[in-house]
């Protein structure tokens, strides 16, 4: 669910969070560094720091399709949402996670298109089998 982005949330909603201690510090030695806002990261030695520290931070945007049980005509499974994955690239690849949201829930498993935008030009196809998100293969789709 992420730390809010105010500046009147606790110390227990970064533990709650983080899951670990029960102090600064060591919330700090937990922490995920991917997990902080940049806009508020700052020396990391303060409460503040932890402002909208998440999942969200962590996570790269991108369209896609619906999904579907098989990959027959995958590549032309219209891109109607948005979707989130934890990889470095524009789109998912084997061994990303790809969430629905950005309070982590995991993708089904299916074949799914990704592309360019809602209604866009499809660009390739992930898969996802054995549970939690985890892409299984990719691929590109000839536009």
């Amino acid at each position: 669910m992420g730390v809010p982005n105010t500046t009147t949330f606790t110390l227990q909603n970064v533990v709650d969070e983080i899951d670990n201690d029960d102090n600064l510090v060591g919330c700090f030695n937990d922490a995920n560094a991917n997990y902080f806002d940049s806009s508020y990261e700052g020396s990391k030695n303060q409460l503040l720091n932890f402002r909208n520290y998440g999942l969200q931070n962590a996570l790269t945007a991108f369209f896609s399709g619906p999904g579907q049980s098989d990959a027959k005509f995958l590549c032309s499974q219209a891109l109607d949402r948005v979707r989130y994955h934890n990889g470095s690239g524009t789109y998912p690849v084997t061994g990303d996670t790809v969430y629905n949201n950005l309070t982590g829930q995991a993708t089904q498993n299916f074949n799914y298109s990704s592309g360019n935008g809602i209604g866009g030009t499809i660009l390739g196809y992930y898969t996802i089998t054995g549970g939690n998100g985890v892409v299984s293969g990719s691929g590109p789709c000839n536009p």
